[in-house]
């Protein structure tokens, strides 16, 4: 049985969280080029943190610009919904009482944030999102430095016990697959693979990776953040937060969650589940050249 603990990464879930280190081991020579992507015109610059770019062995992301809030209506929204014949709506408030849109599926999450020529943070980035967050320095859009208090406000949002439940979709999907790659029903013996950073081709969500997991939990528990390896997967426990593990039968996603209980990696969710509480992010490349 899981014991629920009254500290997030060694400090007391309410109110900002002490400074921690992220360890990593780059190596260039492995890394791919990173693609150039034009920055997005943004009218609030100010309600994105910039997220930079990082090489966690032989993968590689480029800046991104993160969102501080789940993706609430717009005139932008309401346009790329419209165009994909999605129907959208705020279904839910943050702590701060901004409204986000809920009763969206995962296909549909991931699909919405690239119609708006942005994405859905995977694992790894998400991840190191929380990181950034806990470290207390970073920057907005625009450049200027964020408050500390304003970083522990959004990563108490992500992380914080309380009422309502809040929840966000994350790209990666999971499989079991044979020896011929092919997907293998609940009852059979397959490796798992993870699929992410997904793209829009010909309207179907197409991942740019497909990768067999590499060392990492495969029970429930509470882990270790600063432990997640290149796929955003942990790799010790620890009493950071709550775990639980990619499923068989093919029909496994990830988001990240709050209920009355602590935060919690869901790896192993069902990618057509919608309720109101369970929005997305929009993340946005950073071009280098500006």
């Amino acid at each position: 049985m899981i014991t629920i603990p009254e500290k997030f990464m060694g400090k007391s879930i309410k109110g900002a969280m002490k400074k921690i280190l992220e360890t990593s081991s780059p190596d260039a020579s492995e890394s791919p080029q990173s693609e150039s992507v034009s920055l997005i015109n943004l009218s609030n610059p100010e309600d994105y943190i910039l997220l930079p770019g990082k090489t966690h062995r032989n993968y590689t992301y480029q800046d991104l610009l993160v969102s501080m809030y789940r993706l609430g209506i717009s005139p932008e929204v309401e346009q790329a919904a419209q165009s994909l014949d999605f129907q959208v709506e705020n279904t839910a408030k943050e702590q701060n009482h901004r409204d986000y849109i809920g009763n969206i599926n995962w296909n549909q999450a991931l699909t919405l944030n690239l119609s708006l020529k942005g994405l859905t943070l995977n694992l790894r980035q998400f991840a190191d999102f929380l990181l950034l967050l806990k470290s207390g320095n970073a920057v907005n859009g625009r450049g200027e430095r964020v408050l500390e208090s304003k970083l522990a406000e959004i990563l108490n949002e992500i992380v914080e016990v309380k009422e309502p439940w809040r929840s966000e979709w994350l790209d990666a999907d999971f499989k079991y697959l044979d020896s011929n790659k092919k997907p293998v029903a609940e009852n059979q013996t397959g490796e798992p693979y993870i699929y992410h950073t997904h793209e829009l081709k010909n309207g179907i969500l197409v991942p740019k990776y497909r990768e067999k997991l590499e060392s990492c939990l495969m029970k429930e528990g509470f882990v270790a953040l600063q432990t997640m390896n290149k796929q955003g997967l942990p790799t010790e426990q620890g009493s950071d937060f709550r775990y639980c593990m990619p499923r068989k039968g093919n029909v496994s996603v990830a988001r990240f969650c709050v209920y009355p209980f602590p935060a919690t990696f869901y790896c192993g969710w069902i990618p057509k589940f919608s309720v109101s509480g369970l929005g997305v992010r929009l993340a946005l490349k950073r071009s280098t050249q500006q």
